[in-house]
């Protein structure tokens, strides 16, 4: 079966969570989901309120903010469990930990090389709005984004993403060298790249491409993890995709907006200026006198209720107050739901641990569980594929002695790194509580380099940290040095001694 007609047998599956996703950007962000065949030439639908925009936008920046905090890393990488249980140890060497240190900033400078801050807040603002989004990570680590439309799932019971095909649109002049040679069609005319990645099993996926309906990529099978994911907001377990936080207030935000215009149409309507004359009202020339007349003019005529002259007044200004009144109820209830109230982070370069945590915590409880979602579906899965690409190209040291296997921890555990430096402050304060005569014994039991490595490394300093031959040959330098001292300090003796005698006199 060719690619093409692979995604036209799944493409009514997605067809229902599309429609909604349209319907939840035509209230939010437009541009996320736009309407079916809208192109570049078209205007977007508008709304009458931009509250939804701003809402969502907020949301994707608290939670970018969580995901990549700048000047900060939001993840951990240690030695699996049965690894340490294998060497009958619960924490491991020093070494190791100042390795997984290293190694740990490393990936995040390599986070920043390759710019993954605009991609992630683009993923994160489709989540939210449409509820779905998936990613290709490439070889070179860079990140490739496509929306709902372009691309259809299948997940299994436990909702993994094992078979996903994409389509891109494009002009024959967009693909790259090697395929503009596998199709006939002129360099302005349009074309659809088909792209399926398939799970095998946990270790093993398989890669096929098709250029409209020629085959330009035979079925590869590789090893590792699928570089491509299907992401989803919130999924209903049997479901190919995912329900969008805007789906979950799409009501309140409908309200909103049919509020706001019934609002901005009675304000319309309130300021409109109109005056009733008689049809025959005394003096032919009195609508054209009051017509022409400038602002204040003085005109002689008959007002009044029963008069010739009658202004037109809006009395419905209590149905405005009550609009106005709803409309602040909704969008409190809004404000909330997409946490647009008391921001907990400051506008600076860098945050404390503190801050973060507090976010990751607000964004936890506010939005029941997606952070710790989004950190294993989104952020583990990224790291788990980009440090299998810096191992394979020697990007990355090795840890130990034999080459240790890293386990990726993110969520809140992962910002927890304060509790090391805590625990280690304890532990200090205690020793200084020992009595005078006992620290020395309580000294000599204590491995104070299991203490600092992994409170120097958790600071954010593991280059600090010198490794045990560094050490050894500054403390045999050390002892060189002061035995050369004190040889020339006992040559020096006697020397001194004559000339304390004058049995030696000084050189001129």
């Amino acid at each position: 079966m060719r690619l093409a007609e692979r995604y036209v047998e799944l493409a009514p599956d997605r067809q229902p969570y599309l429609d909604r996703a349209r319907a939840c950007a035509a209230l939010t962000v437009q541009a996320v989901c736009p309407p079916e065949g809208q192109s570049a030439s078209n205007i977007l639908p508008q709304t009458y309120q931009s509250f939804g925009a701003r809402a969502t936008v907020n949301l994707a920046a608290k939670l970018l903010m969580a995901l990549l905090p700048p000047g900060a890393s939001s993840f951990n990488l240690k030695v699996p469990a049965k690894v340490l249980l294998k060497q009958q140890t619960m924490e491991p060497p020093p070494d190791v930990t100042l390795g997984l240190a290293k190694c740990e900033k490393l990936v995040n400078e390599k986070i920043e090389t390759l710019q993954w801050r605009r991609p992630t807040y683009t993923t994160l603002l489709h989540l939210i709005v449409a509820g779905n989004m998936a990613e290709y990570i490439t070889p070179t680590g860079h990140l490739k984004q496509y929306m709902l439309e372009q691309y259809v799932a299948v997940r299994n019971w436990d909702g993994k993403a094992i078979e996903v095909v994409t389509a891109e649109k494009m002009k024959v002049r967009a693909l790259p060298t090697d395929l503009r040679d596998k199709t006939d069609k002129k360099e302005d005319a349009d074309c659809t790249l088909y792209t399926r990645f398939e799970l095998i099993d946990e270790n093993t996926y398989s890669v096929q491409q098709d250029l409209d309906n020629v085959e330009v990529t035979p079925l590869q099978t590789f090893n590792g993890l699928m570089p491509c994911n299907a992401l989803a907001w919130e999924l209903v377990p049997g479901e190919n995709y995912g329900r969008s936080h805007c789906e979950a207030n799409y009501a309140d935000l409908m309200a909103l907006d049919a509020t706001t215009q019934q609002l901005r149409e009675a304000g319309a309507l309130a300021s409109r200026n109109l005056i009733f004359v008689r049809p025959n009202a005394a003096g032919g020339n009195l609508r054209k006198r009051i017509a022409e007349a400038r602002n204040g003019a003085v005109l002689s005529g008959n007002g009044g209720p029963n008069g010739d002259i009658q202004p037109f007044q809006f009395n419905n200004g209590s149905a405005m107050q009550t609009m106005q009144s709803q409309i602040q109820d909704i969008q409190r209830g809004l404000a909330q739901a997409f946490l647009l109230t008391g921001d907990l982070r400051r506008d600076a370069e860098r945050v404390t641990a503190y801050e973060l945590q507090m976010l990751a915590s607000e964004i936890e409880q506010g939005l029941g569980g997606v952070y710790s979602l989004l950190a294993v579906e989104l952020q583990a899965w990224r790291l788990r594929k980009l440090i299998a690409q810096m191992q394979t190209r020697e990007e990355l040291p090795k840890i130990g002695k034999d080459s240790v296997s890293i386990e990726v921890t993110t969520g809140l555990e992962a910002l927890g790194k304060d509790a090391q430096v805590n625990k280690a402050r304890t532990l200090f304060g205690l020793f200084n509580e020992v009595p005078q005569a006992f620290q020395e014994q309580v000294a000599q039991r204590i491995d104070f380099n299991k203490i600092l490595t992994p409170t120097v490394a958790a600071v954010g300093f593991p280059g600090a940290v010198k490794d045990d031959a560094t050490v050894a040959a500054e403390q045999a330098q050390q002892q060189q040095a002061q035995m050369a001292s004190d040889a020339v300090k006992g040559a020096a003796g006697p020397i001194a001694g004559a000339m304390a005698q004058n049995q030696l006199q000084p050189p001129q």
